[in-house]
């Protein structure tokens, strides 16, 4: 009987959390960006929320190294005792693989790899991430793109767009300065068809607007219609729509007077509809819900390809950096060796495997953060306050493992770079077999992830 009452008590619990999740915490339906949006433009820069975030970590990693030296005891406690442990135990680890010679010589951008991932990582894990930031303004700019100025996504050919489109945006009540992401925030989505006008793409605009907006039950009835019909657009539904968006107060509304003088923002090149004749300059949400995006402030680092080919080549140009420095030009002789056809191949095969370095560690990094960043970006939405927190644990574990891996590559293939030819400098107070046997071990197992 006790043990049937704990478990009824323990299920009400989880569906009492479940409910607060979903009324409190779900987010809105998340928009999946692959590249990075761009917050702000300094001269050709453009300054992304990937690469914003990035700074944001510099400095707190700048932060904590500052306050863990300012005042350095003998014995030390609290945060530089803290980063002390960190450091011993990083030290420790890249010159059991390495050596001391090497390893120290390593050290510094192993560690700096590892501790910048790893911290990139869990920082994209706040809760903060993806729900702060700017409103990108979709309603007008999808009436941007119908304009025939200014189709920058559409491509106009022969007078009519060459591929299909989609826009989404959020009903949000303010599309201005710093906002977040609100629970319970009505997704809206747009198309514009391939061999569309923009006159018709305008008309098609002016449905979905009155679709999505209007409010009033008398309007509604005219402009009720499946969505084959608004794909197919009639002529009828299209002059309803027109005249609903004008009638209704709460809706949007299509600007059809000449544009005034010095009309900024929302006024751009005219679109005449082939249906009404009207001619429109642009779209006012004025009294309405403005139709907007939330592009965060802060997003995972490397959850951007472009920072996970950054760091690649980093690597890369690091390996073959102490390669030459050990070695000089004998270096290449691992990559160009005539002295047999068969090492002619090796050597050639070789030098593609060190480019190919660059490729694996970029998707390797780039695949597990996005996709993790995607998986709890659809769970808080479907789900928020429970299994989410399941998949947050993951995601820590899933952080370290990569910072490791990436680290811990880089270290490896180092270490092989500068021991070409039985150089073996790593292997002072070691012996050669068991620190040999040790790297390739690793190595083995870094790869395996």
């Amino acid at each position: 009987m006790k043990r049937t009452v704990i478990i009824v008590g323990v299920a009400i619990a989880v569906i009492a959390w479940l409910g607060v999740g979903l009324v409190v915490a779900k987010g809105p339906q998340p928009e999946i960006v692959v590249p990075a949006e761009s917050l702000w433009k300094v001269g050709p820069l453009h300054i992304t929320n990937t690469l914003f975030t990035a700074w944001v970590v510099m400095a707190l990693l700048i932060v904590l190294s500052f306050a863990a030296t300012k005042s350095m005891k003998l014995m030390p406690s609290g945060i530089q005792n803290f980063v002390e442990a960190v450091v011993g135990f990083l030290l420790g680890q890249v010159e059991d693989i390495a050596g001391e010679k090497n390893g120290r010589r390593f050290f510094m951008v192993v560690a700096t790899i590892f501790l910048f991932v790893i911290t990139s990582n869990w920082f994209g894990l706040l809760p903060f991430f993806n729900a702060i930031g700017q409103t990108d303004d979709v309603g007008h700019e999808i009436y941007k793109e119908l304009s025939e100025a200014n189709p920058s996504k559409l491509k106009l050919k022969d007078g009519a767009y060459t591929e299909d489109a989609k826009f989404a945006g959020w009903k949000m009540e303010d599309s201005g300065g710093v906002v977040m992401a609100k629970s319970g925030t009505e997704q809206v989505e747009f198309e514009v068809f391939k061999g569309d006008t923009p006159g018709k793409a305008l008309d098609r605009y002016a449905v979905f607007l009155a679709h999505s907006y209007v409010g009033d039950k008398t309007l509604q009835a005219t402009i009720k219609s499946t969505e084959e019909e608004r794909k197919a657009l009639s002529d009828e539904l299209v002059r309803n729509s027109y005249v609903a968006l004008k009638q209704d107060p709460s809706a949007p509304k299509l600007l059809t007077a000449a544009p005034p003088e010095g009309a900024g923002g929302v006024s751009e090149a005219t679109v005449t509809s082939p249906v009404t004749g009207e001619a429109v300059y642009g779209v006012d949400f004025e009294n309405s819900k403005k139709l907007a995006l939330v592009v965060p402030f802060f997003r995972g680092v490397y959850s951007d390809v472009n920072n996970t080919l950054a760091l690649g080549i980093i690597a890369f140009f690091c390996i073959e950096f102490w390669g030459f420095q050990a070695l000089g030009f004998g270096y290449l002789k691992k990559f160009f060796n005539f002295s047999s056809p068969i090492a002619a191949i090796v050597g050639l095969l070789e030098l593609l495997s060190e480019f190919i370095r660059i490729i694996s560690f970029t998707f390797r990094l780039f695949g597990n953060i996005f996709a993790g960043e995607i998986l709890v970006l659809m769970l808080t939405f479907l789900m928020p306050f429970l299994f989410v927190d399941i998949i947050y644990g993951l995601e820590l574990f899933v952080g370290l493992i990569q910072a490791s891996v990436f680290a811990l590559l880089t270290l490896v293939f180092a270490s092989m770079a500068v021991e070409h030819h039985g150089e073996g400098e790593h292997h002072e107070g070691h012996q050669d077999e068991d620190a040999s046997a040790d790297a390739h071990h690793h190595a083995g197992t870094a790869q395996a992830h």
